[in-house]
């Protein structure tokens, strides 16, 4: 395993989570006796990958940051970072990816983790940490286990797609940040879901690493609850 010192992890925190329901954000919300986003830190901890982990959070709550989840759970860690983050997704990667600035080289891997997806394994981490030095970017995916149709705005089908060539597509998603940066720098008005669609625009290569189904992204109450039984049970599963 390289050193960590070419690797750092950006975790985009900063959504307002509005399907979950509730007063607070959906990273600070309690799930197994701890906020969602100590379970995601912890396992990227675990990984022993990053030299720093840059958590953006909505503008206006690094304080609530630093007194519930970095002072109890992480006292003295300074590898973990807050930072505000943006109204989207994407502006808090971008904005994440200019705070980093001079402090990395183009070579350098930057892992990209929904901050709510919590019961991702290290060993996940470091396989896509992995296939990104080798490719330049990698993402996690997993086989979609329903067929998928697609339908026209009436809802009536249109086609059948092979399931075999369809994947869904999670996270982490891991970049050499001259090609992470470069993507997002030219992003402009592009709306993008993933990271991994502004460097599909590139042209580049991105190498699907086989994910996890019990790696969700909590979206819904009963998603909670399904994540408090897989960390329960342990994450790392068969795809």
């Amino acid at each position: 395993m390289r050193e960590k010192e070419d690797c750092v992890l950006l975790l985009p925190a900063a959504g307002q989570g509005s399907r979950m329901g509730g007063e607070k954000k959906k990273p600070f919300l309690p799930l197994a006796d701890k906020p969602v986003i100590v379970h995601t830190l912890q396992a990227c901890l675990r990984a022993s990958l990053f030299s720093r982990i840059l958590v953006m959070v909505a503008p206006g709550i690094e304080s609530l940051f630093a007194a519930e989840i970095h002072e109890p759970f992480f006292p003295g860690n300074k590898a973990i970072v807050c930072a505000p983050g943006g109204s989207s997704r994407q502006e808090s990667v971008f904005r994440g990816l200019k705070t980093l600035g001079d402090a990395v080289s183009g070579d350098m891997i930057v892992c990209v983790h929904d901050a709510v997806r919590p019961c991702v394994s290290p060993q996940l981490l470091r396989r896509v940490v992995a296939e990104a030095r080798t490719w330049g970017a990698a993402i996690a995916a997993v086989t979609p286990t329903d067929t998928i149709k697609v339908v026209d705005g009436d809802n009536n089908v249109l086609s059948t797609p092979l399931r075999e060539t369809l994947v869904a597509v999670q996270t982490p998603q891991c970049f050499k940040f001259s090609i992470i940066w470069e993507a997002h720098c030219r992003a402009s008005a592009v709306s993008a879901s993933d990271d991994a669609m502004l460097v599909e625009r590139l042209g580049k290569t991105v190498r699907v690493v086989p994910g996890s189904h019990t790696n969700i992204k909590l979206t819904t109450p009963h998603d909670l609850r399904l994540a408090a039984l897989y960390l329960a049970n342990g994450t790392e599963e068969g795809v």
